[in-house]
This record gives structure tokens, sequence and C-alpha cells, in this order.
């Protein structure tokens, strides 16, 4: 029998997962521009996949 990861840790995984994101962007002297924040935030908030979270980077970056 496995352990389930509540709803709750999920969530809090992503704030700490955006949290580091930010914290190593800024660190590097740079900011995430205010559209990847938004995107960043919709992730938190479960709006949208880690998946869906990079595509839109990606697609905003040109990153293939």
């Amino acid at each position: 029998m496995g352990v389930q990861v509540t709803e709750v840790q999920k969530a809090q995984r992503r704030v700490k997962t955006v949290r580091a994101i930010r914290r190593s962007t800024e660190l590097e002297g740079s900011r995430s521009t205010n559209a990847t924040r938004a995107d960043q935030d919709a992730y938190v908030s479960g709006t949208i996949t880690a998946a869906e979270l990079r595509d839109r980077v990606r697609r905003r970056y040109n990153i293939t």
C-alpha cells in the first residue's frame, strides 16, 4: 500500500517549487516577466499543470 499525496500537499509543493524558481532567477540577477509570473501563479493555483507552464514559457521565448 503506497502513501497517498493529498491535494493540500500537492499545492504546497507547487508553491515551494515556484518560490525556488523565482529565488534562483533573482539570485542570478534577473526577474521573471509579469507574463511568466502570471503563468507561475496559475500553476500554483492548480489552473495549469507543470507541463502547461513549461510549454507556455517555451512558446513565449521561442525555445524548442
